[in-house]
């Protein structure tokens, strides 16, 4: 297994260990109890715990964003914002495990100046993607003229992460079909008056 593979396994079972215990029992020895192995071997290919929190949300957001940009090229028009939006949000159980990575991390990263920076850089690059899209769509007169396209990108990403943390906590709280739903509602705000 070469080092950047390893390197992925310690972090997968810090996912884990996060999703099943929370952040804050997550430590170097639990995560290498969860590898069978020893604390020395996860401090191998992270210094500390929170190098290795950091690159294991990291992996959340590529994903995340990966899958996004797929869609995005898949579709067009309010499809494609659709898509997009529904992709970042916990439709599935396997979903639900990101996001409690990634809500975890927002507590965690409270009084933590760099985390909270790293969360600003992957916060501005979703702003920057939804953004275009949504000049995209008022280029095409598909929402309306005067949105500010830069306020409607924070006012989504605020509702996809609404709807994200809410599941987090209350897991029944919303149905694949409320949350296509709510996303197609929100979409629905912005278009133009036919």
């Amino acid at each position: 297994m070469s080092y950047d593979e390893r390197r992925l396994e310690v972090a997968q079972a810090a996912w884990r260990v996060i999703v099943r215990e929370g952040l804050d029992r997550t430590s170097m020895r639990a995560i290498a109890q969860e590898l069978g192995t020893s604390t020395g071997v996860v401090t191998h290919y992270f210094r500390d715990k929170e190098a290795l929190i950091l690159f294991a949300l990291e992996r959340v957001f590529e994903n995340t964003l990966a899958a996004m940009q797929a869609k995005a090229q898949e579709q067009q028009g309010l499809a494609q914002l659709e898509q997009m939006l529904l992709t970042a949000l916990p439709l599935e159980g396997s979903d639900q495990a990101d996001w409690k990575v990634w809500v975890a991390f927002l507590g965690y990263s409270t009084g933590r100046e760099p985390l909270v920076q790293e969360h600003q850089k992957r916060y501005a690059v979703l702003r920057q993607m939804l953004a275009q899209v949504l000049a995209d769509l008022q280029a095409a007169k598909l929402i309306r003229a005067e949105l500010d396209v830069m306020l409607e990108a924070n006012a989504l990403i605020a509702f996809v992460d609404g709807i994200g943390t809410g599941l987090v906590i209350c897991p029944e709280q919303f149905s694949a079909e409320q949350q296509q739903y709510l996303v197609r509602r929100q979409i629905k705000a912005l278009l133009a008056p036919s």
